[in-house]
Protein backbone atom coordinates (compact mmCIF):
# COMPACT_ATOMS: atom_id res chain seq x y z
CA UNK A 1 0.00 0.00 0.00
CA UNK A 2 1.42 3.49 -0.82
CA UNK A 3 2.44 5.70 1.93
CA UNK A 4 -0.88 8.19 1.87
CA UNK A 5 -2.91 5.37 1.96
CA UNK A 6 -1.52 3.77 4.96
CA UNK A 7 -1.85 6.80 6.43
CA UNK A 8 -5.67 7.61 5.56
CA UNK A 9 -6.08 4.34 6.82
CA UNK A 10 -4.01 5.10 10.44
CA UNK A 11 -6.54 7.55 10.83
CA UNK A 12 -9.58 5.50 10.17
CA UNK A 13 -8.49 2.82 12.50
CA UNK A 14 -8.28 5.62 14.86
CA UNK A 15 -11.73 7.07 14.24
CA UNK A 16 -13.22 3.95 13.32
CA UNK A 17 -12.12 2.03 17.08
CA UNK A 18 -13.24 5.24 18.92
CA UNK A 19 -16.78 5.54 17.20
CA UNK A 20 -17.41 1.27 18.53
CA UNK A 21 -16.42 2.05 21.68
CA UNK A 22 -18.45 5.52 21.95
CA UNK A 23 -21.18 3.20 20.71
CA UNK A 24 -21.06 0.12 23.45
CA UNK A 25 -20.78 2.62 26.38
CA UNK A 26 -24.38 3.41 25.01
CA UNK A 27 -27.28 2.35 27.09
CA UNK A 28 -28.72 -0.94 26.76
CA UNK A 29 -25.48 -2.14 24.41
CA UNK A 30 -23.82 -5.20 25.88
CA UNK A 31 -20.25 -6.34 24.67
CA UNK A 32 -20.53 -9.57 26.20
CA UNK A 33 -21.48 -12.85 25.06
CA UNK A 34 -21.65 -16.33 25.73
CA UNK A 35 -20.21 -17.94 22.64
CA UNK A 36 -18.16 -21.02 23.20
CA UNK A 37 -17.45 -22.11 19.85
CA UNK A 38 -16.42 -18.72 18.38
CA UNK A 39 -14.71 -18.04 21.70
CA UNK A 40 -12.56 -21.21 21.04
CA UNK A 41 -12.24 -20.06 17.05
CA UNK A 42 -11.17 -16.82 17.78
CA UNK A 43 -8.52 -17.83 19.79
CA UNK A 44 -7.47 -20.41 17.62
CA UNK A 45 -7.01 -18.09 14.72
CA UNK A 46 -5.41 -15.73 17.07
CA UNK A 47 -3.39 -18.26 18.52
CA UNK A 48 -2.52 -19.47 14.82
CA UNK A 49 -1.90 -15.51 14.26
CA UNK A 50 0.66 -14.85 16.18
CA UNK A 51 2.85 -17.91 16.32
CA UNK A 52 3.07 -16.99 12.52
CA UNK A 53 4.22 -13.74 13.66
CA UNK A 54 6.48 -14.72 16.01
CA UNK A 55 8.13 -16.84 13.48
CA UNK A 56 8.39 -14.24 10.88
CA UNK A 57 9.92 -11.75 12.93
CA UNK A 58 12.35 -14.05 14.69
CA UNK A 59 13.37 -14.90 11.08
CA UNK A 60 13.38 -11.26 9.78
CA UNK A 61 15.82 -10.68 13.01
CA UNK A 62 18.28 -13.28 12.06
CA UNK A 63 18.08 -12.14 8.39
CA UNK A 64 18.71 -8.12 9.06
CA UNK A 65 20.06 -8.18 12.53
CA UNK A 66 17.94 -5.78 13.70
CA UNK A 67 17.17 -5.11 17.16
CA UNK A 68 13.20 -4.47 17.01
CA UNK A 69 12.67 -7.40 15.10
CA UNK A 70 13.74 -9.15 18.12
CA UNK A 71 11.45 -7.18 20.43
CA UNK A 72 8.48 -8.04 17.86
CA UNK A 73 9.16 -11.69 18.28
CA UNK A 74 9.22 -11.49 21.98
CA UNK A 75 5.95 -9.61 22.12
CA UNK A 76 4.26 -11.87 19.64
CA UNK A 77 5.52 -14.82 21.35
CA UNK A 78 3.77 -13.89 24.33
CA UNK A 79 1.38 -12.83 23.09
CA UNK A 80 0.80 -16.82 21.23
CA UNK A 81 1.67 -18.25 24.88
CA UNK A 82 -1.37 -16.50 26.40
CA UNK A 83 -3.86 -17.34 23.56
CA UNK A 84 -2.43 -21.26 23.28
CA UNK A 85 -3.01 -21.27 27.16
CA UNK A 86 -6.64 -20.00 26.09
CA UNK A 87 -7.46 -22.79 23.80
CA UNK A 88 -6.12 -25.51 26.49
CA UNK A 89 -8.18 -24.14 29.15
CA UNK A 90 -11.48 -23.61 26.45
CA UNK A 91 -10.61 -27.55 25.42
CA UNK A 92 -10.21 -28.30 29.57
CA UNK A 93 -13.62 -26.58 30.52
CA UNK A 94 -15.48 -27.93 27.45
CA UNK A 95 -18.35 -30.17 29.02
CA UNK A 96 -19.21 -26.66 30.99
CA UNK A 97 -17.76 -24.24 28.73
CA UNK A 98 -21.10 -22.40 28.92
CA UNK A 99 -21.28 -22.23 32.78
CA UNK A 100 -20.69 -18.52 34.20
CA UNK A 101 -21.10 -19.97 37.55
CA UNK A 102 -16.49 -20.04 38.76
CA UNK A 103 -14.42 -17.00 36.75
CA UNK A 104 -11.11 -18.54 35.78
CA UNK A 105 -8.80 -16.36 36.91
CA UNK A 106 -5.61 -18.32 35.12
CA UNK A 107 -6.98 -16.61 31.71
CA UNK A 108 -7.32 -12.88 32.74
CA UNK A 109 -4.18 -13.14 34.78
CA UNK A 110 -2.33 -14.49 31.45
CA UNK A 111 -3.94 -12.03 29.18
CA UNK A 112 -3.31 -9.41 31.91
CA UNK A 113 0.34 -10.08 31.82
CA UNK A 114 1.50 -11.04 28.19
CA UNK A 115 -0.81 -7.48 26.95
CA UNK A 116 1.51 -5.25 29.39
CA UNK A 117 4.49 -7.57 28.49
CA UNK A 118 4.28 -6.71 24.98
CA UNK A 119 2.73 -3.32 25.22
CA UNK A 120 6.31 -2.67 26.81
CA UNK A 121 8.72 -4.83 23.84
CA UNK A 122 6.32 -2.29 21.38
CA UNK A 123 7.45 1.15 23.03
CA UNK A 124 11.23 -0.59 23.53
CA UNK A 125 11.20 -1.37 20.01
CA UNK A 126 10.41 2.02 19.01
CA UNK A 127 13.52 3.28 20.65
CA UNK A 128 16.05 1.22 18.01
CA UNK A 129 14.33 1.56 14.84
CA UNK A 130 16.38 0.21 12.25
CA UNK A 131 19.54 -0.36 14.70
CA UNK A 132 21.55 -3.27 14.16
CA UNK A 133 23.55 -5.05 16.30
CA UNK A 134 25.94 -7.93 15.06
CA UNK A 135 26.94 -10.29 17.52
CA UNK A 136 23.95 -9.20 20.16
CA UNK A 137 22.42 -12.55 21.76
CA UNK A 138 18.69 -11.07 22.15
CA UNK A 139 17.85 -14.40 24.02
CA UNK A 140 16.77 -13.40 26.95
CA UNK A 141 14.40 -10.80 25.24
CA UNK A 142 12.62 -13.55 23.85
CA UNK A 143 12.20 -15.93 26.83
CA UNK A 144 11.52 -13.08 29.76
CA UNK A 145 7.87 -12.33 28.24
CA UNK A 146 7.20 -16.16 27.95
CA UNK A 147 8.47 -16.78 31.09
CA UNK A 148 6.21 -13.89 32.94
CA UNK A 149 3.24 -15.27 31.24
CA UNK A 150 3.94 -18.69 32.24
CA UNK A 151 4.49 -17.68 35.54
CA UNK A 152 1.34 -15.51 35.49
CA UNK A 153 -0.31 -19.22 34.69
CA UNK A 154 0.67 -21.25 37.17
CA UNK A 155 0.37 -18.45 39.90
CA UNK A 156 -3.45 -18.23 38.77
CA UNK A 157 -3.74 -21.55 39.03
CA UNK A 158 -2.23 -22.02 42.64
CA UNK A 159 -3.89 -19.00 44.28
CA UNK A 160 -7.92 -19.25 42.68
CA UNK A 161 -9.21 -17.18 44.03
CA UNK A 162 -5.87 -15.11 44.24
CA UNK A 163 -5.47 -12.23 47.11
CA UNK A 164 -7.62 -9.51 46.99
CA UNK A 165 -4.58 -7.08 45.58
CA UNK A 166 -3.72 -9.13 42.79
CA UNK A 167 -7.69 -9.74 41.84
CA UNK A 168 -8.56 -8.01 38.05
CA UNK A 169 -11.94 -9.23 37.82
CA UNK A 170 -15.46 -9.78 40.27
CA UNK A 171 -18.75 -10.99 39.73
CA UNK A 172 -21.07 -8.84 41.73
CA UNK A 173 -23.68 -8.31 39.39
CA UNK A 174 -26.77 -10.47 39.58
CA UNK A 175 -26.19 -11.57 35.51
CA UNK A 176 -23.08 -13.50 36.36
CA UNK A 177 -20.98 -11.33 34.11
CA UNK A 178 -17.40 -10.64 35.71
CA UNK A 179 -16.73 -7.04 36.35
CA UNK A 180 -12.86 -4.87 36.19
CA UNK A 181 -11.63 -4.37 39.87
CA UNK A 182 -9.71 -1.32 40.28
CA UNK A 183 -6.18 -2.73 39.94
CA UNK A 184 -7.54 -4.73 36.84
CA UNK A 185 -8.85 -1.39 35.45
CA UNK A 186 -5.49 0.17 36.20
CA UNK A 187 -3.29 -2.63 34.49
CA UNK A 188 -5.72 -2.93 31.53
CA UNK A 189 -5.44 1.08 30.92
CA UNK A 190 -1.55 1.25 31.61
CA UNK A 191 -1.25 -1.61 28.95
CA UNK A 192 -3.43 0.80 26.32
CA UNK A 193 -1.57 3.63 27.29
CA UNK A 194 1.57 1.87 26.20
CA UNK A 195 -0.39 0.33 23.10
CA UNK A 196 -0.88 4.17 22.20
CA UNK A 197 2.69 5.36 22.85
CA UNK A 198 3.89 1.88 20.55
CA UNK A 199 1.25 3.04 18.01
CA UNK A 200 2.54 6.79 17.93
CA UNK A 201 6.34 5.68 18.05
CA UNK A 202 5.67 2.94 14.70
CA UNK A 203 3.98 5.60 12.86
CA UNK A 204 6.84 8.43 13.61
CA UNK A 205 9.53 5.31 12.37
CA UNK A 206 7.00 4.94 9.21
CA UNK A 207 7.13 8.63 8.21
CA UNK A 208 11.16 8.43 8.75
CA UNK A 209 11.98 5.32 7.04
CA UNK A 210 9.18 4.27 4.95
CA UNK A 211 9.15 0.62 6.18
CA UNK A 212 5.84 -0.87 5.54
CA UNK A 213 5.46 -3.50 8.40
CA UNK A 214 6.19 -0.20 10.89
CA UNK A 215 2.96 1.55 9.41
CA UNK A 216 1.33 -1.76 9.80
CA UNK A 217 2.02 -2.31 13.37
CA UNK A 218 1.12 1.35 14.09
CA UNK A 219 -2.41 0.64 12.95
CA UNK A 220 -2.30 -2.88 15.27
CA UNK A 221 -0.84 -1.28 17.77
CA UNK A 222 -4.30 1.15 18.10
CA UNK A 223 -6.43 -1.98 17.25
CA UNK A 224 -4.51 -3.60 20.55
CA UNK A 225 -5.02 -0.43 22.52
CA UNK A 226 -9.00 0.09 22.19
CA UNK A 227 -9.39 -4.11 23.08
CA UNK A 228 -7.60 -3.29 26.33
CA UNK A 229 -9.99 -0.03 26.79
CA UNK A 230 -12.52 -2.01 25.96
CA UNK A 231 -11.75 -4.95 28.28
CA UNK A 232 -12.17 -3.01 31.11
CA UNK A 233 -16.16 -2.16 29.97
CA UNK A 234 -16.37 -5.84 29.60
CA UNK A 235 -14.34 -8.09 31.00
CA UNK A 236 -13.60 -12.25 29.34
CA UNK A 237 -12.98 -14.59 32.21
CA UNK A 238 -14.95 -17.44 31.36
CA UNK A 239 -14.18 -19.78 28.85
CA UNK A 240 -16.64 -19.70 26.21
CA UNK A 241 -17.19 -15.92 26.69
CA UNK A 242 -16.90 -13.44 23.74
CA UNK A 243 -16.13 -9.67 24.39
CA UNK A 244 -15.91 -6.84 22.13
CA UNK A 245 -12.01 -6.69 22.87
CA UNK A 246 -11.51 -9.76 21.95
CA UNK A 247 -12.55 -9.21 18.57
CA UNK A 248 -10.30 -5.84 18.98
CA UNK A 249 -7.58 -8.41 19.48
CA UNK A 250 -8.45 -10.38 16.64
CA UNK A 251 -8.00 -7.55 14.47
CA UNK A 252 -5.35 -6.67 16.00
CA UNK A 253 -3.09 -10.37 14.90
CA UNK A 254 -4.85 -9.90 11.02
CA UNK A 255 -3.37 -6.45 10.75
CA UNK A 256 0.55 -7.38 11.70
CA UNK A 257 -0.16 -10.31 9.44
CA UNK A 258 -1.30 -8.41 6.28
CA UNK A 259 1.90 -5.96 7.41
CA UNK A 260 4.13 -8.96 7.38
CA UNK A 261 2.66 -9.85 3.83
CA UNK A 262 2.89 -6.68 2.67
CA UNK A 263 6.54 -6.07 4.14
CA UNK A 264 7.34 -9.28 2.22
CA UNK A 265 6.22 -7.99 -0.73
CA UNK A 266 8.10 -4.81 -0.69
CA UNK A 267 11.04 -6.69 -0.01
CA UNK A 268 10.53 -8.46 -3.30
CA UNK A 269 9.95 -5.41 -5.13
CA UNK A 270 13.28 -3.62 -3.98
CA UNK A 271 15.08 -7.50 -4.59
CA UNK A 272 14.09 -7.22 -7.93
CA UNK A 273 15.19 -3.32 -8.10
CA UNK A 274 18.12 -4.11 -6.69
CA UNK A 275 19.31 -7.41 -9.29
CA UNK A 276 18.05 -5.10 -11.65
CA UNK A 277 20.73 -2.59 -10.83
CA UNK A 278 23.15 -5.35 -10.21
CA UNK A 279 22.66 -6.64 -13.82
CA UNK A 280 23.23 -3.06 -15.54
CA UNK A 281 26.46 -2.46 -13.36
CA UNK A 282 27.66 -5.46 -14.20
CA UNK A 283 27.12 -5.04 -17.69
CA UNK A 284 28.61 -1.79 -17.60
CA UNK A 285 31.28 -3.06 -15.59
CA UNK A 286 31.92 -5.68 -18.15
CA UNK A 287 31.71 -3.09 -21.22
CA UNK A 288 34.58 -1.20 -18.84
CA UNK A 289 36.82 -3.94 -19.30
CA UNK A 290 35.96 -4.80 -22.73
CA UNK A 291 36.85 -1.22 -23.48
CA UNK A 292 39.88 -1.65 -21.72
CA UNK A 293 41.09 -4.26 -23.51
CA UNK A 294 40.06 -2.86 -27.06
CA UNK A 295 42.08 -0.14 -25.71
CA UNK A 296 44.97 -1.66 -25.19
CA UNK A 297 44.81 -3.94 -28.08
CA UNK A 298 44.58 -0.73 -30.49
CA UNK A 299 47.34 0.62 -28.95
CA UNK A 300 49.79 -2.94 -29.47
CA UNK A 301 48.25 -2.94 -33.10
CA UNK A 302 49.64 1.21 -33.30
CA UNK A 303 52.76 0.51 -31.65
CA UNK A 304 53.57 -3.00 -32.60
CA UNK A 305 51.76 -4.62 -36.00
CA UNK A 306 51.60 -0.75 -37.68
CA UNK A 307 54.90 0.25 -36.96
CA UNK A 308 56.64 -2.99 -38.20
CA UNK A 309 54.52 -2.58 -41.68
CA UNK A 310 55.73 0.91 -42.16
CA UNK A 311 59.13 0.02 -41.78
CA UNK A 312 58.41 -2.96 -44.40
CA UNK A 313 57.07 -0.21 -46.57
CA UNK A 314 60.08 2.13 -46.66
CA UNK A 315 61.93 -0.96 -47.39
CA UNK A 316 59.89 -2.33 -49.87
CA UNK A 317 60.24 1.31 -51.37
CA UNK A 318 64.00 1.54 -51.05
CA UNK A 319 64.41 -2.12 -52.61
CA UNK A 320 62.10 -1.18 -55.89
CA UNK A 321 64.06 1.77 -56.47
CA UNK A 322 67.56 0.14 -56.76
CA UNK A 323 68.46 0.37 -60.44
CA UNK A 324 69.85 -2.60 -60.59
CA UNK A 325 66.59 -4.41 -60.19
CA UNK A 326 65.24 -6.59 -62.89
CA UNK A 327 62.08 -5.46 -63.97
CA UNK A 328 60.48 -8.86 -63.04
CA UNK A 329 61.41 -7.95 -59.38
CA UNK A 330 60.78 -4.01 -59.72
CA UNK A 331 56.90 -5.22 -60.31
CA UNK A 332 56.99 -7.51 -57.63
CA UNK A 333 58.85 -4.78 -55.26
CA UNK A 334 55.71 -2.78 -56.72
CA UNK A 335 52.99 -5.30 -55.67
CA UNK A 336 54.92 -6.04 -52.29
CA UNK A 337 54.36 -2.01 -51.67
CA UNK A 338 50.47 -2.18 -52.78
CA UNK A 339 49.92 -5.01 -50.28
CA UNK A 340 51.94 -3.75 -47.78
CA UNK A 341 49.64 -0.45 -47.98
CA UNK A 342 46.52 -2.34 -47.98
CA UNK A 343 47.59 -4.00 -44.60
CA UNK A 344 48.23 -0.51 -43.11
CA UNK A 345 45.28 0.82 -44.14
CA UNK A 346 43.60 -2.43 -42.67
CA UNK A 347 45.82 -1.57 -39.40
CA UNK A 348 44.97 1.78 -39.07
CA UNK A 349 40.79 1.03 -39.72
CA UNK A 350 41.92 -1.33 -36.79
CA UNK A 351 42.96 0.62 -34.31
CA UNK A 352 40.31 3.23 -35.07
CA UNK A 353 37.70 0.79 -34.78
CA UNK A 354 39.06 -0.61 -31.42
CA UNK A 355 39.36 3.28 -29.80
CA UNK A 356 36.01 4.07 -30.74
CA UNK A 357 33.88 4.32 -27.14
CA UNK A 358 37.13 4.38 -25.74
CA UNK A 359 36.93 5.72 -22.40
CA UNK A 360 39.29 8.58 -23.48
CA UNK A 361 37.70 9.43 -26.44
CA UNK A 362 34.42 11.51 -26.54
CA UNK A 363 33.99 12.02 -30.42
CA UNK A 364 29.96 11.49 -31.35
CA UNK A 365 29.67 8.31 -33.77
CA UNK A 366 29.08 10.99 -36.71
CA UNK A 367 33.07 12.68 -36.55
CA UNK A 368 34.51 8.97 -36.61
CA UNK A 369 32.70 7.74 -39.39
CA UNK A 370 33.92 11.07 -41.19
CA UNK A 371 37.32 10.11 -40.33
CA UNK A 372 36.51 6.95 -41.98
CA UNK A 373 35.02 8.10 -45.15
CA UNK A 374 37.67 11.23 -45.50
CA UNK A 375 40.38 8.76 -45.17
CA UNK A 376 38.95 5.88 -47.72
CA UNK A 377 38.63 8.68 -50.70
CA UNK A 378 42.03 9.75 -50.07
CA UNK A 379 43.35 6.15 -50.52
CA UNK A 380 41.73 4.99 -53.24
CA UNK A 381 41.28 8.36 -55.00
CA UNK A 382 37.24 8.17 -54.90
CA UNK A 383 34.64 10.82 -54.54
CA UNK A 384 32.77 11.01 -51.33
CA UNK A 385 29.88 12.53 -50.11
CA UNK A 386 29.16 11.98 -46.37
CA UNK A 387 26.11 13.58 -44.26
CA UNK A 388 25.22 13.00 -40.91
CA UNK A 389 22.01 13.90 -38.70
CA UNK A 390 22.37 15.96 -36.21
CA UNK A 391 19.86 14.44 -34.37
CA UNK A 392 21.45 10.78 -34.70
CA UNK A 393 20.53 8.50 -31.98
CA UNK A 394 24.17 7.68 -29.69
CA UNK A 395 24.68 3.76 -29.17
CA UNK A 396 26.66 2.60 -26.65
CA UNK A 397 30.64 1.86 -27.43
CA UNK A 398 29.86 -1.63 -28.87
CA UNK A 399 27.01 -0.89 -30.77
CA UNK A 400 28.71 2.00 -32.71
CA UNK A 401 31.95 0.28 -32.82
CA UNK A 402 29.61 -2.39 -35.03
CA UNK A 403 28.31 0.29 -37.01
CA UNK A 404 31.98 1.59 -38.47
CA UNK A 405 33.38 -1.63 -38.85
CA UNK A 406 30.04 -2.71 -41.33
CA UNK A 407 30.42 1.08 -43.01
CA UNK A 408 34.03 0.16 -43.70
CA UNK A 409 32.93 -3.27 -44.98
CA UNK A 410 30.68 -1.86 -47.25
CA UNK A 411 33.25 0.70 -48.56
CA UNK A 412 35.76 -1.82 -48.98
CA UNK A 413 33.12 -3.95 -51.09
CA UNK A 414 32.93 -0.71 -53.32
CA UNK A 415 36.39 -0.59 -53.87
CA UNK A 416 37.45 -4.06 -54.58
CA UNK A 417 34.44 -5.09 -56.52
CA UNK A 418 31.56 -1.98 -57.54
CA UNK A 419 33.83 0.01 -60.09
CA UNK A 420 32.92 3.08 -58.68
CA UNK A 421 33.81 6.68 -58.81
CA UNK A 422 31.32 8.23 -56.20
CA UNK A 423 30.39 6.70 -52.71
CA UNK A 424 27.53 8.03 -50.53
CA UNK A 425 27.28 7.88 -46.76
CA UNK A 426 24.56 8.78 -44.82
CA UNK A 427 23.94 8.75 -41.15
CA UNK A 428 20.44 9.52 -39.87
CA UNK A 429 17.34 9.37 -37.30
CA UNK A 430 14.72 7.23 -39.04
CA UNK A 431 11.63 7.04 -36.36
CA UNK A 432 14.30 6.98 -33.02
CA UNK A 433 16.48 4.56 -34.71
CA UNK A 434 19.65 4.98 -36.15
CA UNK A 435 20.13 4.51 -39.68
CA UNK A 436 22.84 4.03 -42.45
CA UNK A 437 23.31 3.95 -45.84
CA UNK A 438 26.33 3.33 -47.90
CA UNK A 439 25.31 3.60 -51.63
CA UNK A 440 27.69 4.12 -54.86
CA UNK A 441 27.08 4.47 -58.91
CA UNK A 442 29.04 0.99 -59.42
CA UNK A 443 28.19 -1.56 -61.68
CA UNK A 444 26.16 -3.18 -59.49
CA UNK A 445 24.91 -6.81 -58.98
CA UNK A 446 22.50 -9.44 -58.33
CA UNK A 447 22.27 -10.10 -54.85
CA UNK A 448 20.05 -13.33 -54.91
CA UNK A 449 22.69 -14.68 -57.09
CA UNK A 450 26.03 -13.47 -55.22
CA UNK A 451 27.97 -15.55 -52.94
CA UNK A 452 27.17 -13.30 -49.27
CA UNK A 453 30.71 -14.94 -47.92
CA UNK A 454 32.45 -13.30 -50.68
CA UNK A 455 31.59 -9.77 -50.61
CA UNK A 456 31.52 -9.90 -46.95
CA UNK A 457 27.76 -9.85 -46.55
CA UNK A 458 27.42 -12.52 -44.44
CA UNK A 459 29.83 -10.60 -41.87
CA UNK A 460 27.81 -7.52 -41.86
CA UNK A 461 24.84 -9.77 -41.28
CA UNK A 462 26.04 -11.39 -37.72
CA UNK A 463 27.29 -7.67 -36.63
CA UNK A 464 23.52 -6.59 -37.38
CA UNK A 465 22.30 -9.30 -35.35
CA UNK A 466 24.63 -8.92 -32.62
CA UNK A 467 22.71 -5.03 -32.55
CA UNK A 468 19.22 -6.23 -32.86
CA UNK A 469 19.05 -4.34 -36.33
CA UNK A 470 17.70 -4.73 -39.58
CA UNK A 471 20.02 -5.41 -42.92
CA UNK A 472 19.31 -5.49 -46.51
CA UNK A 473 21.27 -4.88 -49.85
CA UNK A 474 19.98 -2.66 -52.34
CA UNK A 475 21.36 -3.84 -56.21
CA UNK A 476 20.76 -4.10 -59.55
CA UNK A 477 23.59 -4.48 -62.32
CA UNK A 478 24.70 -1.30 -63.95
CA UNK A 479 22.69 0.46 -61.42
CA UNK A 480 24.94 0.95 -58.57
CA UNK A 481 24.33 -0.65 -54.55
CA UNK A 482 23.30 0.88 -51.29
CA UNK A 483 23.83 -0.98 -47.82
CA UNK A 484 20.99 -0.45 -45.55
CA UNK A 485 21.52 -0.90 -41.60
CA UNK A 486 19.22 0.20 -39.05
CA UNK A 487 20.27 -0.44 -35.28
CA UNK A 488 17.05 -0.21 -32.77
CA UNK A 489 17.40 2.51 -29.92
CA UNK A 490 15.47 2.10 -26.66
CA UNK A 491 13.47 4.75 -25.59
CA UNK A 492 14.47 5.70 -21.99
CA UNK A 493 16.72 3.15 -21.97
CA UNK A 494 20.84 4.71 -21.56
CA UNK A 495 22.37 4.80 -24.96
CA UNK A 496 23.13 2.12 -26.86
CA UNK A 497 21.57 -0.13 -24.47
CA UNK A 498 18.88 -1.78 -27.08
CA UNK A 499 21.70 -2.23 -28.82
CA UNK A 500 24.24 -4.10 -27.07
Amino acid sequence: MAGDGLDRLFRLTVAGCAALTLLVLQPGVDGHAVLPTVDLALDTISLVAFVALATLAWARFRETHVIIAAYHAAAFQAMAVAYGIAVLISLQHSGSIGSLEQPENVQVLVFAVAGLAAAILFVIAGAFTSRRSYGWNPTWILVAPTLAVLVAALVGAWLNPPPDPLQIISITDTSGLPTVTPFGALVHILTAVLFFVGAYVSRAAWRHHHAVIDGWIAIGLVLAGFSELNWVLYPSAHPGQVSIGDLFRLAFSLALLIGLEAAVRSGLRELRVANAELAELRDKEGERAALEERSRLSRELHDGLAQELWLAKLKAGRLKAMPSLGAEATALAGELVTAIDTGLADARQAVSALRTGDAGDHAALCDLMRRHVDDFGDRFGLRTEYDCDQQVPRLSPRAEAEVLRIAQEALNNVQRHADATLVRVRLESHEGNLLLTVSDNGRGFDPAAVDEQGVGLSSMRERTALMHGQFGVVSRPQDGTSVILEVPVTAGAPAGQAAR
